[in-house]
This record gives C-alpha cells, sequence and structure tokens, in this order.
C-alpha cells in the first residue's frame, strides 16, 4: 500500500497542486518558485533527479535571486523531500545559508478509514468556519488560538481568508464555553483524489482528551463527501501517533529549509 500511494503522492500532489493558491508562481528549470502572501516564498519540484552537483547548486542561487530581489520578501522555504535526489540537497542548501527546519513525516492513508465520530468531552463543540455567519471573526479567534500554540505567524489571518476564498478550503475548530480550543483545516486538492490535513493545533490544557481526533475525523468525513479517496498530512512527533491510531501510514519525511532576509 505504502508504495502505491508514494506514487500518488508524487505523480498527484508534487509541483502545481502545492502552489494553486499562491501569487506570483516562477518557474525555474524544473523549480517552481512562489509566494503564498507577498512577504513569503516558497519552492517545489517534481524532481531534481540526473542534475549534476554544480547544477543543483546553480538553481539555488536563482531561486535566492529571484526571491531577494522582491524586496517585499523576508523569507522562503525551501521543501525537501528525503526520498528524492540528490541525496546531499539539504548539505548543497545549508551551503548557501538556508537553515534546515523540524523535520516532519508526510503522512497518507483512505479517507473511509479515517471518517469515524468518536465522542468529544461535554461542553466541546465542532464547527466549519463561517458557518455560523461570520467566518472573519472566526478566523480571527482561530489565529490567535494558533499563535498561542505555534507562536505568531505574519499574514497567517489574511492567508487563512484567502485561502478561505477557495470552494476546496474548510477550517474546522473545537470550541467550549466559547473559547476556541482546537482547530485543522482540510484542502481538497482539486483534479486529484486527495484532500489534506493541515494546521491541527490544540491547546496544551486540551491535549489527550480526543479533540485533535475529533477534528481529524470531521475533515475525513467532509473529505469523502466532496469525493476525495486519500488524506495528507505532513506531521510532528505527536501528531504522527495520533495519525498512526487512525490508519495513516508514513510515506516519506520532509525537511523544511528556510532562507530569511535578516538573520
Amino acid at each position: 500500500m505504502k508504495h502505491g500511494l508514494l506514487a500518488a503522492y508524487d505523480a498527484q500532489l508534487r509541483e502545481a497542486a502545492e502552489v494553486a493558491d499562491m501569487v506570483d508562481v516562477h518557474h525555474v528549470g524544473p523549480l517552481i518558485l512562489a509566494k503564498p502572501v507577498p512577504s513569503r516564498g516558497f519552492v517545489t519540484y517534481r524532481s531534481l533527479s540526473g542534475l549534476a552537483p554544480g547544477e543543483v547548486d546553480d538553481l539555488i542561487g536563482q531561486a535566492i535571486d529571484w526571491f531577494a530581489n522582491d524586496p517585499y520578501v523576508t523569507e522562503f522555504e525551501w521543501k525537501t523531500r528525503d526520498h528524492d535526489e540528490p541525496r546531499n540537497l539539504g548539505a548543497l542548501l545549508t551551503t548557501r545559508g538556508l537553515r534546515a527546519q523540524e523535520r516532519e513525516t508526510v503522512m497518507a492513508g483512505l479517507a473511509d478509514q479515517l471518517a469515524g465520530n468518536d465522542s468529544v468531552p461535554d461542553g466541546v463543540t465542532l464547527h466549519r468556519a463561517g458557518d455560523r455567519g461570520d467566518v472573519e471573526g472566526d478566523v480571527e479567534r482561530v489565529v490567535a488560538m494558533q499563535a498561542s500554540v505555534f507562536g505568531p505567524i505574519p499574514e497567517m489571518a489574511d492567508m487563512t481568508l484567502r485561502r478561505l476564498a477557495s470552494p476546496y478550503v474548510d477550517l474546522w475548530f473545537a470550541e467550549h464555553d466559547g473559547l476556541i480550543i482546537g482547530s485543522g483545516r482540510l484542502d481538497r486538492v482539486p483534479d486529484t483524489d486527495f484532500a489534506g490535513l493541515w494546521g491541527g493545533a490544540v491547546r496544551e490544557a486540551w491535549r489527550g482528551r480526543g479533540i485533535y481526533r475529533a477534528l481529524t475525523q470531521a475533515r475525513a468525513r467532509a473529505a469523502l463527501e466532496s469525493g476525495a479517496r486519500y488524506l495528507y498530512a505532513d506531521c510532528t512527533i505527536m501528531s504522527r501517533v495520533i495519525l498512526e491510531s487512525t490508519g495513516m501510514i508514513p510515506l516519506t519525511t520532509t525537511v523544511p529549509y528556510l532562507w530569511r532576509r535578516y538573520c
């Protein structure tokens, strides 16, 4: 099953699918450079296999130059996968001044296996952002909760609202006595069999009580209703344990390498 899922992931979720909601998309050879918001950049590709080290280094230099020449861009992320060639890509990026971030695991599985309906603690309710008529208010509250978990992320509210303007994106959250205690986004990927689970976060005091699982199951049910066959996610060790317990399996690992204008 793993090899089939990894092949589907590589074929359907690389390149255009990753930058579908981004702006100012630019191609440099096999690289795709894009901006999720004006101040941040993103680099992806389908394959660098067969390129000589000097050719890869030249592509890295071109990517840095393109983002550095835009005075609004303060940082960009180069997303790597550990099953890709060349194997020394991380070293080449580091030599160019990019810094490795936390390694995450790419998980995937069948949507129907995740679409349960487990109970949540008394008083906890699940909502889709905007289902009570105030999408901007819901987003502001979710972003504030996420900032308390992950730290502040520049322009996150604007980026989330822009994403939610798409018919393929939903933001779910868990609430207790008016306080948002957890959240997660569902991105259905057009013209593929996949939907992505992103931005999962739960307040520390509410962890271990089924909130993350319930948000995952709610998103899985919504994904099934839209016709998605598979779910995938880039996750931390903590999230991996929960997702594995629902039947998702690890496909590969990914390390973002970050370039910052101001170190």
